[in-house]
C-alpha cells in the first residue's frame, strides 16, 4: 500500500511517533510543496493500490472529480477535516472509494471561540475598534448575556459544547436538531430558535440537506437585538443576514473571515480569523486522528467513512 500525506505541515504536524506509524502502514509519500494536486507526479505513477491523505491547506479546499479519477487504484481518501463538503462524497461513492473524515477534534476549541466571538459583539468591539478605542458610553453600550436566550442549530459534539459554555453563562440554552436529543437544553422548532433567541449559533454541515436550511424569513424573524455567530460554512443567505447586520437590523453578525480585515463592514460585524479550531489541544488531536484514519484505512477499515 501507497501512503500520499499530501500538506504544507507535514514537518511540524506529525511527531517522530506519528510519523512511524504511517510509515509501518506502508510506503509513505509526503508532499509538501503546494502546487496543483495533479503535477504531483508520484501521485499518479505506477498501479499500486494507494491512500491520499490531504490537507486542504494544500488544494484551496477543492478537490475536482476529474483529479480524483486519474488518480490510479485509489483505495481511500483520508481528509484533515471534520468538513466534507469540498469533496464530492457520492461521486467517490459511486466508484467505491471510501472517504473519511475527522470528528471532535475541535469541538472545544470552537465551543470557546464562540463565547469569544458572542463577547464581542455583545460588548460591541467590532464598533469600539473601527473607532479607533475613543470610549462613547452611548454608541458603545453593550448587553448582559446572563439570563439571555441562545439558540443552537445543530447539536452534535461541537453545538453541545457550545450549549455547554453558554449556559455556563448563565444562559437560557435552546436547540433545534434533526436526530440529537439532549434533556439538558429545550428541544424547539428551528422557527422558534430564529425568531426567540438573543444569540443564535448554526453548526450543522454545509451539504445539499442542510442548503438554504436557514431560510430568508427565518432571517428576517429575528429579534433587532439578535446576535448571530457563525463558525461554520453559511446555510442560510450570508448577503441578506450581512445587509441587516450592517444596516442594525440585527444586534450584530460574527463570522470568521480568511481574507477580510475587520473594519471592512458597517456596524456591529465582527469579521475574524478563521483560528476558532486552531488551539495546542485541537492540533494535537488533529494529528492523532488523521494518523489513525490513515492507518485503519491501509488496513481496510473505515470507521469514520462519510459515504
Amino acid at each position: 500500500m501507497h501512503v500520499f500525506v499530501v500538506s504544507p505541515n507535514v514537518d511540524t504536524f506529525f511527531t517522530p511517533e506519528q510519523l512511524a506509524h504511517l510509515q509501518a502502514a506502508g510506503e509513505l509519500h509526503t508532499v509538501k510543496d503546494i502546487k496543483p494536486l495533479a503535477d504531483v507526479a508520484e501521485l499518479y505513477a505506477g498501479d499500486e493500490p494507494r491512500i491520499l491523505a490531504i490537507d486542504p491547506d494544500f488544494c484551496d479546499w477543492t478537490l475536482p472529480n476529474d483529479i480524483l479519477d486519474a488518480i490510479p487504484n485509489l483505495q481511500a481518501v483520508c481528509l484533515q477535516t471534520t468538513s466534507f463538503s469540498w469533496v464530492d462524497v457520492e461521486h467517490l461513492k459511486q466508484k467505491g472509494i471510501p472517504v473519511m473524515n475527522l470528528r471532535g477534534f475541535s469541538s472545544i476549541a470552537l465551543a470557546e471561540w464562540v463565547v469569544f466571538m458572542t463577547l464581542a459583539l455583545a460588548r460591541r468591539m467590532p464598533i469600539v475598534v473601527k473607532d479607533g478605542w475613543k470610549l462613547d458610553y452611548e454608541k458603545h453600550r453593550g448587553v448582559e448575556l446572563r439570563g439571555k436566550t441562545a439558540g443552537i442549530v445543530g447539536m452534535g459534539r461541537i453545538g453541545t459544547a457550545i450549549a455547554e459554555n453558554l449556559a455556563g453563562l448563565g444562559m437560557h440554552v435552546q436547540y433545534w436538531s434533526r436526530q440529537s436529543t439532549d434533556g439538558r437544553f429545550q428541544k424547539v422548532s428551528l422557527e422558534e430558535v430564529m425568531s426567540i433567541s438573543d444569540v443564535i449559533v448554526p453548526v450543522v454541515n454545509h451539504n445539499a440537506e442542510t442548503e438554504g436550511l436557514i431560510t430568508d424569513d427565518m432571517l428576517r424573524s429575528m429579534k433587532p437585538t439578535t446576535l448571530f455567530i457563525n463558525v461554520s460554512h453559511p446555510i442560510y443567505n450570508e448577503e441578506l443576514l450581512r445587509e441587516m447586520a450592517t444596516t442594525g437590523k440585527i444586534g450584530g453578525y460574527a463570522f470568521e473571515d480568511e481574507k477580510g480585515v475587520m473594519g471592512d463592514y458597517e456596524g456591529n460585524v465582527w469579521n475574524g480569523p478563521a483560528l476558532g479550531w486552531c488551539t495546542n489541544e485541537s492540533m494535537s488531536k488533529n494529528a492523532q486522528q488523521w494518523v489513525e484514519s490513515i492507518v485503519n484505512a491501509a488496513q481496510g477499515q473505515y470507521p469514520t467513512q462519510v459515504n
